[in-house]
């Protein structure tokens, strides 16, 4: 298990919303969400602790596995990322219904997936160091001693990756010159992995160059904010990676103008010609939504899905201001109170579905979600913020369950003629 925990700065803890005041989806106005029930994947144990997106993966037995790390604040000081003390796999064999947890890992966050039967954890070691890899044979339960497949500072949390070719294809994101992660200069990178190798050797992985943010051209942002330190301001993370009919593409979330600027992502393209890797900015493209998103495909040809956290009022500065006992950290644009769920037929241009849950307070969240198609229902992860002083510091990780989630679609075919 983790050390324990430093002293850390926070918001102070405060009692619980009261039952009353938590609006049951039959109590608040409007259409019922389309999951707002919800099974608990894991209880964060301590207020000074939040998660980031919580994976979610069938093993080869059928049981559930999710996993994240547990974040602890180390300080309030911008780009310094929250220390990353381990990740925890949970299982259930009940579909989703009950959690254990099956073991833990002394590495960040990053990308868990199954392959060959095996479960693989492509993560970084504490500090954001390294990209390493870890293996379990046993469904989980026990792991193999982390690889060093390159050397330096990255991290993503579980966002979507795509294979093509026998190959898996990640991105993740890496600091600035002044080595600060998430700021103004942020950049990011996209790895290859060759599924018909040995994954725990390193000569079958590749990296790109690194890809500075290019910038916000002139009229994308209203210019409402000014940074809070030097290299505050514009930037990208988070990237998605997703085979759009043979071409991989990575789709990445955006902060512009603090947020005040929503609804924007930036397209990159993934060349590879089997030896050199490289990933290229293509355009700027309206995306539904103001965070994380985690886009995946129904299958070799059904429609693209992604949950998304539609924000209010993105311009209105002083919205969710409150108090430190009970805010909405981050400004703004940071509202995640509703995850709404969206599908497409190129993982370009996005159609809504409905909204899967809400909170009625400005201080929870519904965000940093995982997708997986369970037969004709999809699975959806999500670090919630229920009774927490702000929206970002989740309390649990819960789990939704949308049934029958295909017929949420309209047919996006074009008729003959």
């Amino acid at each position: 298990m983790a050390s324990p925990m430093p002293s850390i700065r926070t918001c102070s803890p405060h009692p619980p919303v009261p039952e009353a005041d938590v609006m049951t989806s039959s109590e608040q106005a409007g259409p019922t969400p389309l999951a707002q029930n919800y099974d608990v994947i894991f209880e964060v144990p301590d207020p000074r602790c939040y998660t980031p997106a919580a994976s979610l993966v069938r093993l080869p037995d059928g049981a559930l596995l999710s996993s994240f790390a547990l974040m602890t604040r180390v300080d309030l000081t911008p780009g310094v990322p929250d220390r990353e003390a381990e990740t925890i796999f949970r299982v259930s064999g009940d579909d989703g219904r009950t959690w254990q947890t099956r073991s833990t890992l002394p590495v960040g966050d990053g990308l868990l997936f199954v392959h060959d039967g095996r479960v693989h954890l492509l993560g970084n070691r504490e500090g954001r160091r390294d990209l390493v890899l870890s293996t379990s044979e046993d469904g989980a339960r026990t792991w193999s001693a982390p690889v060093t497949l390159f050397e330096g500072r990255f991290w993503n949390t579980f966002t979507p990756h795509a294979v093509r070719d026998r190959t898996l294809y990640w991105a993740v994101g890496a600091p600035n010159e002044n080595g600060n992660f998430n700021r103004s200069g942020s950049r990011i990178a996209a790895i290859a992995g060759d599924l018909g190798s040995d994954l725990t050797d390193p000569r079958g992985w590749r990296l790109s160059e690194l890809l500075t943010y290019p910038g916000t051209p002139a009229g994308m942002s209203a210019g409402l904010t000014t940074p809070a330190v030097d290299d505050g301001g514009d930037h990208w993370l988070e990237p998605n990676v997703v085979n759009v009919d043979g071409r991989v593409r990575a789709v990445v979330r955006l902060r512009v103008d603090g947020q005040t600027t929503s609804h924007l992502c930036a397209m990159c393209d993934v060349d590879d010609d089997g030896r050199d890797l490289a990933l290229r900015f293509t355009q700027f493209h309206p995306i539904p939504g103001n965070c994380y998103f985690h886009i995946i495909r129904d299958g070799p040809a059904g429609y693209y899905w992604t949950t998304t956290n539609l924000p209010t009022r993105t311009q209105q500065l002083d919205w969710g201001r409150g108090t430190p006992e009970r805010c909405m950290l981050g400004g703004s644009g940071n509202e995640r109170r509703f995850l709404m769920l969206n599908y497409s037929a190129d993982a370009l241009n996005w159609f809504p579905a409905g909204c899967v849950a809400r909170w009625p307070h400005l201080h929870q969240g519904l965000q940093y979600n995982a997708l997986l198609v369970d037969g004709d229902d999809l699975l959806i992860s999500s670090r919630t913020s229920k009774d927490r002083p702000n929206q970002h510091d989740n309390d649990l990780v819960t789990l939704h369950r949308v049934g029958n989630f295909r017929a949420l679609a309209m047919d996006l075919g074009a008729a003959d003629g």
